[in-house]
């Protein structure tokens, strides 16, 4: 029977003297890899994967509960220091895309995200990335894409898939604020038309410019248990200290809240909780049911072959329906 004890003392003094050097390699790997400087030691290894696998590979201080505030929000926003040093742009339009949409990309590249008409103030400038997953394992693609070399895309170790559009729009996010310098980012679909000639004017109208979080304004009951008032996923704007919030909020509430899989609605949510209320902005239409009217900004479910005939539109400052 003491054998047997001693044995038993002996296994598990080695599975405890395993699991330490397994966790304390698995937080080496996690610093080297997703840019984690320093950890919290509230979370354990499990908490850390699933942080990962949400899509948390930034910010470089992943921060507990009791220790976030909105106050650790602008020192670490004022502490981000894009290498190498970027122009502060006044937008940075994040274009989400599937890996298979090389082409609508094109269309996006040939009309409204670079025709550069809509800049009538020299001190203002843009910029834009399209952020993409990996190809679906799982799914027989008919199209490959002809511009994973370019500059302007960014691909995440995500798969493609709609239901992880969440964790691919806060990976977006945290790779744009790291690498780019910016006052908005205007978050939009690859479905989607911007007219932006008509997009600085409201951003420079507006009175609260450190925490603003505004587009199409909906409301769910669904998620969460609670209601969600949010910006509609097709276009929405948010400035950089609303954004160093939302992704920070991201790594503490990845742990506590259930995953809501829309993205639009839990970036509401994240925002919610961080105390920034969502503000209307006239112009931001879901659908292109407002086509008669030019001062639009952001149009959705476009087809691209229009995209030339609504840039022809917004530059003539004329309808196109």
């Amino acid at each position: 029977k003491q054998w047997y004890q001693r044995r038993v003392r002996g296994v598990l003094t080695i599975c405890v003297f395993l699991f330490t050097v397994a966790s304390f390699f698995l937080t080496l790997w996690l610093r080297a890899n997703y840019g984690i400087v320093q950890v919290s030691t509230t979370l354990t290894p499990t908490q850390y994967v699933r942080l990962v696998r949400r899509g948390v590979t930034a910010p470089s201080l992943l921060y507990s509960p009791q220790n976030f505030s909105i106050a650790e929000s602008d020192r670490f926003c004022d502490s981000l220091n894009p290498s190498p040093p970027e122009k502060r742009h006044f937008v940075f339009l994040m274009i989400i895309s599937s890996w298979e949409n090389s082409l609508r990309r094109d269309y996006i590249r040939k009309t409204w995200a670079t025709y550069h008409w809509f800049w009538q103030n020299p001190g203002l400038s843009y910029s834009y990335k399209f952020v993409i997953s990996q190809p679906d394992p799982k799914r027989n693609y008919s199209v490959f894409p002809t511009d994973l070399d370019r500059d302007d895309v960014i691909i995440s170790d995500l798969t493609e898939h709609y239901y992880l559009l969440d964790i691919k729009v806060m990976w977006g996010f945290s790779q744009i604020l790291q690498h780019h310098n910016f006052d908005y980012i205007l978050k939009c679909d690859d479905d989607t038309f911007v007219n932006l000639y008509r997009l600085p004017p409201k951003l420079l109208a507006l009175t609260n410019t450190d925490y603003f979080y505004g587009g199409k304004v909906l409301e769910t009951h669904n998620w969460a248990n609670e209601g969600i008032r949010y910006a509609a996923g097709s276009g929405y704007v948010l400035s950089r200290k609303a954004l160093c919030a939302v992704v920070l909020a991201h790594s503490v509430y990845s742990l506590e809240t259930p995953r809501i899989p829309i993205e639009d609605a839990y970036t509401g949510l994240l925002n919610s909780r961080m105390g920034v209320k969502v503000t209307p902005l006239k112009g931001f239409a879901t659908e292109h049911e407002s086509c008669k009217d030019f001062t639009t900004v952001v149009f959705h479910h476009i087809n691209m072959k229009l995209f030339p005939k609504l840039l022809h539109a917004a530059v003539n400052g004329t309808h196109f329906c």
